[in-house]
């Protein structure tokens, strides 16, 4: 059976090729709101003028580097690929352009409402495609369970943008292979109703922690650099001149999440090893309290994979250090795995559950946060 997949062939490098191919670079590094287009213009060695006879404006430009980016890893699936196939190419890929996940995921919420709505109804597409494909494989499942795995197909494709693992691109599209296969065959929860929920909820006396409250929720929701401390303090009732009285600034709102979160997922992490003796027994609990707290959203994970480069040196080693922890506790389960090896695949893991716990719809089904677990434990036990 033929399962090759063709790709989007690249033309030989023009100008417009080189403006994307430069801004796409300082966008990843740097922030799409921290990049000016004279930046972009002066890293291709043009002026202004001439960039904008390509792009009219810096969102243009933006959707136009964010669908380049879909054509570097998404394959074209032809009616005889298999999903073995499927996932090989694509893995291929992602392990080839690393920060394709920090455009989809980190950026798109730049771009007009016309664009993101494109966005999402391309990555709508692809993941029917894998959801297909995960179907003729496995027959019993419903399109809701296809579809949760087909995210996590694609949580995985995104992930090797939250890390920089020093690893070489076979191994890495090897690892990225094997995670997804073993995500694909994992065994999901029956669907079930979601019991219905009260809408208020009670806010704490205090005004500083009502305001770190809804700020981390609007952090999560619109991203840091989105939300203004106006928006912050309308939501949670403090006027602006009031609201310096508890937070100098709004660095400094993002610290105290940020600090919050961290702590939360310490504690995690120390009752979780008070309370097992086995490491795969830990290493079990941990997943399932971190897939939690992601999806209960009072602490930024999501922070974790949309915001790096806007986290402070000391809040990058504090998630170092907590990456290295969950390593050791892998290998301590897995002692043939190698030290990178495992930090891939725990950094893989995490960007599924901060990925799929984003995606509001499968939260409606009462047996995802089971299903959560499953998928990452599926990729920390892969390879």
């Amino acid at each position: 059976m033929d399962t090759t997949l063709s790709t989007v062939r690249r033309r030989p490098k023009d100008r417009k090729e080189q403006i994307l191919e430069s801004a796409r670079a300082l966008i990843v590094e740097l922030g799409y709101r921290n990049v000016s287009m004279a930046q972009i213009a002066d890293r291709v060695g043009i002026t202004a003028g001439a960039l904008y006879r390509h792009f009219s404006n810096k969102s243009v430009l933006l959707g136009a580097v964010i669908g380049q980016s879909f054509d570097d890893v998404t394959p074209t699936f032809g009616s005889r690929v298999t999903l073995a196939g499927a996932l090989a190419v694509s893995c291929e890929h992602a392990a080839a352009h690393r920060d394709v996940g920090a455009l989809w995921w980190r950026e798109a919420r730049n771009l007009p409402d016309d664009l993101r709505d494109g966005l999402r109804d391309r990555l709508r597409a692809v993941n029917r495609q894998y959801a297909d494909l995960v179907e003729v494989e496995r027959p019993h499942l419903g399109n809701g369970q296809a579809e949760e795995v087909a995210w996590g197909v694609q949580a995985v494709l995104a992930s090797p943008s939250s890390h920089a693992s020093r690893i070489s691109g076979p191994e890495f599209a090897a690892l990225l292979t094997s995670a997804c296969e073993a995500l694909c065959a994992v065994e999901l929860a029956p669907p079930t109703p979601l019991p219905k929920r009260a809408s208020a909820r009670l806010e704490p006396v205090s005004k500083r922690e009502s305001l770190l409250g809804h700020a981390i929720v609007l952090f999560g929701e619109n991203g840091y650099e989105a939300t203004g401390l106006d928006d912050i303090g309308a939501a949670a009732g403090v006027s602006g001149p009031n609201l310096y009285s508890y937070f100098d600034s709004k660095a400094e709102i993002l610290e105290a999440a940020i600090e919050r979160g961290t702590s939360a997922l310490w504690l995690l992490l120390h009752s979780v090893l008070r309370e097992n003796e086995l490491p795969e027994r830990a290493l079990e609990d941990l997943v399932r309290g971190y897939a939690e707290l992601a999806l209960d959203r009072t602490i930024l994970t999501s922070l974790l994979q949309t915001e790096q480069v806007t986290l402070s040196d000391i809040a990058r080693a504090r998630q170092r250090e907590y990456v290295a922890e969950w390593t050791a506790l892998l290998r301590a389960c897995r002692p043939d795995l190698e030290e990178t090896p495992a930090r891939v695949l725990v950094h893989t893991a995490l960007s599924v559950v901060h990925t799929l716990a984003r995606i509001e719809h499968l939260r409606a089904n009462a047996s995802f946060p089971a299903d959560l677990v499953a998928m990452t434990l599926a990729v920390l036990f892969s390879h």
